[in-house]
């Protein structure tokens, strides 16, 4: 097991997720069915479906820093769904929860194990929630992929800045756009989808979704700047 220092701590902190258990309220990550009725209550949302596209904007961060782990410093969490809380200050009107690791348990990844840690975190934090909720909820399993990937897309665009880590990282972008990392989640990747032909730098300027979120259907809220429907 690794030990994480405290500056990767840090690091994980700037993706809302936490090691250290400063005593919230929390509701742990395991039943969908309870999941969907906190995010409509918290999001105010007239239908489950905005609820969970909603909590997927949340959502995404958890998943992105399990990415950034493994590119970044070869790191893997070996925890699972049951294995997370969620810190919600209830006062929070932007509902902005933490994602605490109950298991601070950590390996280290080889280069030949780097595939097979990001098919890992595909499948069991990605394939495995995505497929249910929108099985129950009737939402698109790409508008969910591609909220995750629009974090995604973003945190490589910064790791891609940092010269000794360029090469690993290149190697793992290509691994997430090839459909073998995808096997038995999608049958095809969707980030080379929602990437198309550019490259990371290139889709960021500007970003542009191929999907809406729904963010616009939330009260009070209006379309995002680079929601595919911002004109209509």
């Amino acid at each position: 097991m690794v030990k994480l220092t405290p500056a990767i701590e840090t690091e994980l902190q700037g993706f809302r997720v936490s090691v250290v258990d400063e005593g919230k309220s929390s509701k742990t990550f395991s039943d969908f069915d309870e999941l969907i009725l906190y995010a409509q209550a918290r999001t105010g949302a007239e239908t489950s479906k905005i609820a969970i596209s909603m909590w997927f904007r949340r959502y995404a961060f958890f998943i992105t820093a399990q990415l950034y782990m493994v590119s970044k410093h070869r790191l893997a969490w070996e925890g699972k769904l049951g294995d997370i809380d969620v810190l919600d200050d209830p006062d929070d009107i932007h509902w902005q929860p933490v994602f605490l690791l109950k298991k601070n348990r950590w390996r280290n990844v080889t280069e030949k194990e780097s595939s097979a840690a990001l098919h890992s975190i595909l499948s069991r934090f990605g394939g495995d929630v995505i497929g249910p909720l929108s099985k129950t909820t009737k939402i698109s399993k790409l508008v969910l992929w591609e909220t995750i990937w629009s974090y995604v897309v973003w945190m490589y665009s910064e790791l891609l800045k940092q010269t000794d880590k360029k090469t690993r990282v290149e190697t793992d972008i290509k691994c997430l756009l090839e459909d073998e990392v995808w096997l038995n989640i999608e049958r095809r990747s969707p980030f080379k989808r929602f990437i198309g032909g550019k490259t990371v730098p290139e889709s960021m300027n500007p970003y542009k979704r191929m999907t809406c979120c729904l963010y616009y259907r939330i009260e009070g809220q209006e379309k995002c700047t680079y929601c595919p429907n911002k004109n209509c």
